[in-house]
C-alpha cells in the first residue's frame, strides 16, 4: 500500500481505522501496523449502482458507528462514496485527495457528468487536497475548485517516494537482466504502469521500434497488470523487435526493474501528478513524459528528463533517442535522483500531512 508509511505515523497520536476493497488484495496490509484497525466495503472501481448503493449504505453505517473526527478519501469512486457519507453523519473533518481526473480524455456528456461529480466531492468535503500544482491550476481553470479552497502538500505527490527503497543498485540489475535475458551493456527502456491505452503503451511501443530501427543493443521492459488485454494487439505489430521487447506482470517490486533499466517512460494521456516518475528518478533514470500537468510537476525538462507532446511516438523516439548520449542521460539521472531525495522523499510528504491532520483535529 502506497500510503502505509503515512499511515503507519499517525498511530503515534491517533486511533485509525482503514476501509478499503481488499478482495483481491490479501496482502494489501502486509505493511500496515497491527495498531490500525481494517474493515472491508466492496467498493469496486466501474460504475455499478447496485454495488455502489450497497456500498454507500455501508459507508453510512459505518462512519455513524464510529463516529470518526476525520476521514480522508482517495481515488474518484471511493472519494465520491465517502464524501457522500461523511456529509450525512456529520463527519466534522472531511478531507479528499484528487490524484488526476478520468474525464480529461473525455468529451461531450460524459465529461460532463464525471466533472459534475468532482464538483460534488468538492462541495462536500471540508478540505481538499491535490497532488500537484499543475492539477490545482488546472482544476481551478475548469472551475471544479478555488485555489484558496485546495492545498498541495510539499512540492506535490501524494506519498512521496522512499528513497532508500528506490535506489540504484548493480545487484538488482544484474539480477533483471540475466532473468529476462538482457546483456548488462544493452540501453535498457523502461515502462512501469497498468497496461492501459491512456497511459501511451502504444505510443512507447511504436516509438521504440522505431529507435531499434537506428540503434543497436536497445531493449524495453513493460511492466503491469494487462487490464484491456493490450499485449495481445501489441505482440503482432512487433515484427522483428519483438525479441527486445520484454513484458512482466504486476510487480511489488518496481524498483528491481527501474534499477535495471536506464530511462524511463511515461507517455501518459493523463496523470494526477506520475507517482512513478519519482520513484524512477530516485533509483537515478532520467525519464520521458507526456507533457501533461501532473507529469511536468515530476520531471523537469531539460533537467532531469524530457517532456514530449501527448499521443506523439514520433517525438517520443525523437526524445529517446536524444538520451542515448551517455553523458546527457548521465547528468539527467543524477539529477533525477537528487531531486526526488530533496523535495519528493516519503519523509517530508508525511511531516506535512501530519501538520495538516493536527491542525484541522484540534
Amino acid at each position: 500500500m502506497f500510503l502505509a508509511h503515512q499511515i503507519n505515523s499517525l498511530v503515534d497520536f491517533y486511533d485509525v481505522t482503514i476501509i478499503a476493497n481488499f478482495d483481491g488484495d490479501i496482502d494489501m496490509l502486509d505493511n500496515i501496523s497491527s495498531k490500525i484497525d481494517s474493515i472491508h466495503v466492496p467498493i469496486k472501481r466501474d460504475i455499478n449502482l447496485l454495488f455502489d448503493l450497497k456500498a454507500l449504505f455501508l459507508l453510512i453505517i459505518i462512519l455513524h458507528r464510529n463516529r470518526f473526527s476525520l476521514v480522508h478519501s482517495v481515488s474518484p469512486k471511493a472519494g465520491l462514496l465517502t464524501s457522500i457519507a461523511a456529509w450525512i453523519t456529520r463527519v466534522p473533518c472531511r478531507l479528499h485527495t484528487f490524484t488526476g481526473q478520468v474525464w480529461m480524455t473525455k468529451k461531450g456528456l460524459g465529461r460532463w457528468f464525471l466533472k459534475l461529480l468532482d464538483k460534488t466531492i468538492v462541495m462536500l468535503n471540508t478540505t481538499i487536497l491535490v497532488d500537484s500544482f499543475s492539477q490545482q491550476d488546472f482544476l481551478v481553470k475548469e472551475g471544479i475548485l478555488t485555489r484558496g479552497f485546495s492545498k498541495v502538500l510539499g512540492s506535490g505527490s501524494i506519498s512521496g517516494v522512499d528513497v532508500n527503497q528506490f535506489k540504484p543498485s548493480n545487484t538488482d540489475k544484474k539480477c533483471i537482466r540475466r532473468q529476462l535475458n538482457i546483456q548488462n551493456n544493452c540501453l535498457l527502456f523502461l515502462f512501469v504502469g497498468r497496461l492501459k491505452k491512456e497511459k501511451g503503451v502504444f505510443e512507447a511501443v511504436e516509438a521504440f521500434k522505431q529507435v531499434s530501427k537506428q540503434q543497436k543493443n536497445v531493449a524495453l521492459i513493460i511492466v503491469g497488470k494487462d487490464e484491456e488485454m493490450l499485449r495481445s494487439q501489441l505482440v503482432p505489430t512487433l515484427g522483428p523487435c519483438e525479441a527486445f521487447i520484454k513484458f512482466v506482470d504486476f510487480t511489488k517490486t518496481p524498483e528491481k526493474y527501474m534499477a535495471a533499466s536506464d530511462i524511463f517512460l511515461m507517455p501518459s494521456y493523463r496523470e494526477g501528478f506520475g507517482s512513478v516518475i519519482i520513484e524512477a528518478a530516485s533509483c537515478g533514470l532520467p525519464s520521458i513524459g507526456s507533457n501533461i500537468y501532473g507529469l511536468s510537476d515530476a520531471i523537469v525538462e531539460g533537467e532531469t528528463g524530457l517532456l514530449v507532446p501527448v499521443k506523439s511516438s514520433k517525438l517520443l523516439e525523437e526524445a529517446m533517442l536524444k538520451l542515448v548520449n551517455n553523458k546527457l542521460r548521465n547528468t539527467m539521472g543524477r539529477n533525477a535522483r537528487n531531486r526526488a531525495i530533496h523535495i519528493f522523499s516519503q519523509d517530508k510528504i508525511t511531516s506535512e500531512i501530519l501538520k495538516l491532520y493536527k491542525r484541522l483535529i484540534k
